[in-house]
């Protein structure tokens, strides 16, 4: 009788740990979606900037340096940490995003991606959540006359 107690103690403790070790080995989704991000840019032309990335809470339109663009998540939608955007393909300089939320202590607090416009211009990019789901109205006017998205 002693010899059942203690294996199913053993058991309990053992389905117990398993059940933890899965619960911290899950992976943290966290979307984009109602977020905006302040970000650094970096482009290959050696130009270094910083905009605003606003996801809207419908899922599907982003704005960033007075550009909108259409967004989506990878993997047909399934994928909430990584997400891919482009520009209307009818204006005259078109930009392709693809970026991912990245998992640390507090999910979603940062962004990191690539982009390219239709000149040829990569870029990186790495950002901070913002506190505010809408981006400061100051971001916008930072980008200047000149956008540095199309250069």
């Amino acid at each position: 009788m002693s010899v059942k107690i203690i294996q199913s103690k053993c058991g309990l403790v053992l389905t117990c740990l398993l059940g933890q070790i899965m619960l911290l080995a899950a992976p943290v989704q966290a979307g984009v979606e109602d977020k905006s991000y302040d970000v650094n840019f970096q482009s290959s032309q050696g130009d270094n900037f910083t905009a605003c990335l606003e996801f809207n809470a419908n899922g599907r339109s982003l704005r960033f340096g007075r550009i909108d663009a259409t967004y989506s998540r990878t993997n047909l939608g399934r994928d909430q940490r990584n997400w891919q955007a482009v520009t209307n393909p009818n204006s005259e300089e078109s930009i392709a995003l693809s970026g991912q939320v990245k998992k640390d202590l507090v999910p979603d607090r940062r962004i990191s991606g690539n982009a390219i416009n239709s000149n040829g211009t990569t870029y990186t990019f790495n950002g901070t959540l913002l506190s505010e789901p809408i981006c400061p109205i100051e971001n916008e006017s930072e980008i200047g006359s000149e956008n540095p998205f199309f250069k």
